[in-house]
């Protein structure tokens, strides 16, 4: 299992984007249309987008939870891993990416964190 990507919250998604290109050096690239906005940015090794962008709405607040909205890691055995989290009693969701061989596995932690499991289908 390897850490696939960070997924960052943004009021101000054109702002992030222009911050995570000029100043890390990261590339906007292709995106899956999940019907929201934001953006994938791409490192040095082609294919692999490190950092997802979400855009949210400027609401106060109370939208935003904290900038980093989850991490996600690819590998392992999905039946395994979701019988593990059944067995801890904890809720999750699964989703399929739209137009590439992904499902998802989204569980949350303790203190909220956020975990994408990623499994090809």
């Amino acid at each position: 299992m390897r850490l696939d990507h960070v997924n960052v919250r943004c009021r101000d998604l054109e702002g992030m984007r222009r911050f995570f290109e000029t100043v890390v050096g990261l590339q906007s690239g292709a995106r899956p249309d999940f019907g929201f906005p934001g953006y994938w940015l791409y490192g040095s090794e082609p294919g692999e987008a490190i950092v997802h962008l979400v855009g949210v709405p400027d609401d106060g607040g109370e939208n935003v939870p904290g900038p980093v909205d989850h991490f996600a890691f690819r590998g392992g055995d999905h039946a395994t891993q979701v019988s593990a989290i059944r067995a801890a009693g904890l809720e999750y969701r699964e989703n399929d990416v739209p137009g590439r061989p992904i499902r998802q596995v989204f569980v949350r932690g303790p203190e909220a964190v956020t975990v994408e499991l990623q499994f090809p289908v």
